[in-house]
């Protein structure tokens, strides 16, 4: 099904070249390889706040038990992010292949690659599943039942369902190409790349709260 949405929120950044995206619980974080940074923004208002050094960034940015984790050309890396402390550092499970987003869920770590989606376990990066991702993927968020990712062409959002294994919904997208995602509970958010700016969708039914049947 084929679903276009205009953008609920809409707020300008400053940032060289998103490449991450993350909800803290209260706030949005956003990842700028271009200046080796994340930002914390606030999502109501879009005005900036802390900022935290990452320095090899390339590509990702998750909230990790409170921590950020983000990708740099070989690992991947846990920071405070009050600190700036790096807690952990691993090398990529994929170590010839680069990351192209990430995101923590109930279930694992969602890794985005050229080729597939893949969950990997939290503690060890063991493989748990993968989804084919055809068109590659620039950005990937969870929910409690649902998977979106965007592809590399940035024109659209594709939903994958956890429980029935199959793409159920395209999002047709303002703001073009659409890279990073992230779920805030309520509202999807996307990096439009094309004009630095973060957009918040509302999409029925993103949740196990009831089943997406299509938009209200």
């Amino acid at each position: 099904m084929i679903y276009t949405a205009a953008s609920v929120r809409d707020h300008s950044v400053d940032a060289e070249r998103f490449s991450g995206l993350t909800w803290s619980g209260h706030a949005l974080w956003y990842a700028d390889a271009g200046r080796g940074r994340a930002v914390c923004l606030d999502p109501r208002t879009g005005v900036p706040g802390s900022e935290l050094a990452c320095p090899g960034l390339v590509a990702g940015l998750t909230n990790l038990g409170g921590c950020l984790l983000y990708a740099t050309s070989a690992t991947l890396r846990l920071t405070e992010p009050q600190s700036g402390d790096v807690l952990r550092e691993v090398p990529s499970p994929r170590p010839d292949v680069q990351v192209c987003g990430m995101e923590a869920g109930k279930d694992g770590i969602w890794l985005g690659w050229p080729d597939a989606l893949e969950l990997r376990d939290a503690s060890d990066l063991r493989l748990l599943a993968t989804i084919p991702a055809p068109l590659g993927v620039a950005g990937i968020t969870v929910t409690d039942r649902y998977v979106a990712h965007t592809d590399l062409l940035g024109e659209a959002i594709t939903v994958f369902d956890l429980q029935t294994g199959r793409d159920v919904l395209q999002i047709q997208v303002d703001g073009r190409p659409a890279t990073s995602l992230t779920w805030d509970g309520l509202r999807l958010w996307y990096a439009d790349a094309g004009n630095m700016r973060l957009r918040a969708l509302d999409v029925p039914g993103l949740s196990t709260a009831r089943d997406w049947s299509g938009p209200d």
